[in-house]
C-alpha cells in the first residue's frame, strides 16, 4: 500500500464514522485508522492514540492525516515529536475539511500514485457548495 489515511477528531465516534464513509470508496489499496476521543471515551484528542495509528501505518509510503479542529493538530504534531524520525517524515497533515477532504483524499488515493495529486483533491473539497 502507497497511502494511509487518520482521521483525528475530538470524538471517536466522529473519527469512527468518517472512516466508515470514506472506505464505502476504499479499493482496498489505502490504510485507514480513526484516532479520536480520549481514552475513557469523553472529548478530547490523545497524542498516544494518533502515535499509534501512525505506526500501524509503517508500511505505507506516506500517511494523510485529516484533522476536525486545531488542538487535534496540535495532538497530531506533539505525538510526531515523539516518533521515529523516518516514520514521522511520511506524514503529512493535510489542511483539507476533515469529511469531504478524507473523502475526495480517498477517491484519489485509490487510482493515484501522486500524493501530490492526492492532497490538491483533498484541499480543493473546501471550495464544495452546499447549497445556493
Amino acid at each position: 500500500m502507497k497511502t494511509g489515511i487518520i482521521i483525528v477528531s475530538h470524538s471517536e465516534k466522529l473519527a469512527e464514522g468518517v472512516v466508515e464513509l470514506i472506505n464505502e470508496m476504499n479499493d482496498g489499496n489505502v490504510l485507514t485508522a480513526a484516532a479520536g476521543g480520549l481514552e475513557d471515551g469523553g472529548l478530547g484528542t490523545d497524542a498516544m492514540r494518533i502515535q499509534e495509528a501512525i505506526e500501524t501505518m509503517s508500511d505505507v509510503d506516506h500517511i494523510l492525516v485529516y484533522c476536525d479542529l486545531g488542538s487535534a493538530i496540535l495532538s497530531t504534531e506533539t505525538a510526531l515529536d515523539f516518533m521515529d524520525e523516518e516514520l514521522a517524515k511520511k506524514v503529512i497533515i493535510v489542511n483539507a475539511p476533515v469529511v469531504e477532504g478524507a473523502f475526495a483524499g480517498m477517491v484519489q488515493a485509490t487510482f493515484a500514485d501522486n500524493i501530490e495529486d492526492v492532497i490538491k483533491e483533498s484541499e480543493n473539497a473546501r471550495n464544495i457548495q452546499k447549497g445556493s
